[in-house]
């Protein structure tokens, strides 16, 4: 099992992992984490940190972006960013909304349809 499907997989069980440090991660929530997903953590730690690496600069860009065209737009409410490139099996949406602040949904491509997800959302075509 590679990175990419280890995250994954683990997004599908709710946990979000973030890096601490240079060879330190942290799981949450932790009464997500099963006996098995802590051993494939460990077993992986440094494939998972590698990463993970990758994705977190393009974390700030889209936050950025997405601040940056909320405040160009001062009649919408919120709006949403997709990355489709940064993650081989899923596509990020980073989501700004006026006043509260910023998250990521982690969408797995099958599941991924940017209209229905406009329309959930209830944003204009961007």
């Amino acid at each position: 099992m590679g990175a990419s499907d280890l995250l994954e997989r683990l997004t599908l069980a709710g946990v979000r992992l973030s890096v601490l440090g240079p060879d330190q991660l942290a799981a949450e929530p932790r009464a997500a984490l099963t006996d098995e997903l802590r051993a494939l953590i460990r077993t992986n730690k440094s494939a998972l940190l590698a990463a993970l690496a990758r994705l977190e600069p393009g974390r700030g860009i889209r936050q950025q972006r997405a601040l940056t065209k909320l405040a160009d737009s001062p009649d919408l409410k919120r709006v949403a960013i997709f990355d489709i490139e940064a993650n081989p099996t899923a596509v990020i949406c980073t989501l700004a909304i006026r006043d509260v602040g910023t998250c990521e949904l982690t969408i797995p491509r099958d599941k991924y349809d940017p209209w229905l997800l406009l329309h959930a959302l209830d944003l204009p075509n961007q």
